[in-house]
């Protein structure tokens, strides 16, 4: 996320200068690193942990639902940098829907 958000002041302010640094002895070592994530993109669809217990034993889709959103509109900022060609695309043609 910080590399989005990088990018994202790149393109409302390309006269500021970025520094990311990582704290950890390497890079993408936290959550990026395949044992600490769970490979949904953070879309909310397959981690419980977005779905709360309520007092009743009942289940809350909101945050979840909230989460998604938040995602969709990533995919769609990342879809921009791919037709501004500022990110590679990510899918081989072969593999790539029909629009």
């Amino acid at each position: 996320m910080s590399a989005t958000l990088g990018t994202l002041i790149k393109q409302v302010q390309p006269d500021w200068s970025i520094e990311i640094f990582e704290s950890r002895n390497s890079v993408a070592t936290e959550s990026t690193n395949a044992w600490n994530n769970a490979g949904t993109g953070h879309a909310a669809l397959c981690e419980l942990n977005y779905m709360p217990e309520g007092a009743d034993g009942s289940l809350s889709p909101d945050k979840a639902i909230d989460i998604n959103e938040q995602f969709q509109l990533s995919r769609q900022w990342w879809s921009t940098l791919v037709k501004k060609g500022i990110l590679n695309d990510p899918l081989p043609s072969s593999t790539r829907p029909l629009t």
